[in-house]
């Protein structure tokens, strides 16, 4: 019992660092929210209200978060379209994804990329297409490749 409280105590240290190491972005347009490290100044919005872009104080990372409606005729018609631009512009080295989400990662203009796209339903019902993107410089690899899965996989769409 004792071991119990005390490894659910550590969880609960360990749980509450992760979320005091990351900031949450909400867009309201299209219902659109992601995690970012901490360490990050936002850009100005666009004037379309798409998303928002941020930049690392620290280092060479951008991270981008968007929405867009759904206008393509599947979301495996949007990967592909998706990927043959990353590919005319650079290369895949990565691509994985399920029913109603997919990432695509590798390298474009000498930096590395993730893309995280999921979709999903905002609150007004409308089918939307959530983007969570980075870029960095491959020497800062050990700073993002660690918080890659944990911060990407926390773009949602709809929060009602």
């Amino acid at each position: 019992m004792r071991q119990t409280c005390l490894l659910a105590g550590v969880a609960a240290l360990f749980a509450g660092m992760a979320a005091a190491d990351s900031l949450t972005y909400h867009n309201d347009r299209f219902d659109v929210h992601g995690r970012l490290p901490v360490a990050v100044t936002a850009e100005p919005p666009p004037a379309n209200g798409d998303g928002r872009n941020f930049r690392s104080t620290r280092n060479s990372g951008r991270i981008s978060i968007y929405g867009a409606y759904n206008h393509m005729s599947s979301l495996a018609d949007y990967r592909a379209d998706l990927a043959a631009t990353f590919r005319r512009e650079g290369e895949v080295t990565y691509e994985t994804g399920g029913a109603d989400w997919f990432v695509l990662s590798g390298r474009e203009a000498g930096r590395i990329f993730y893309l995280r796209v999921v979709l999903g339903t905002s609150c007004s019902g409308d089918p939307v297409l959530g983007h969570w993107r980075i870029d960095y410089a491959p020497g800062d690899r050990p700073v993002y490749d660690p918080m890659l899965g944990e911060l990407s996989k926390s773009l949602r769409v709809g929060s009602c």
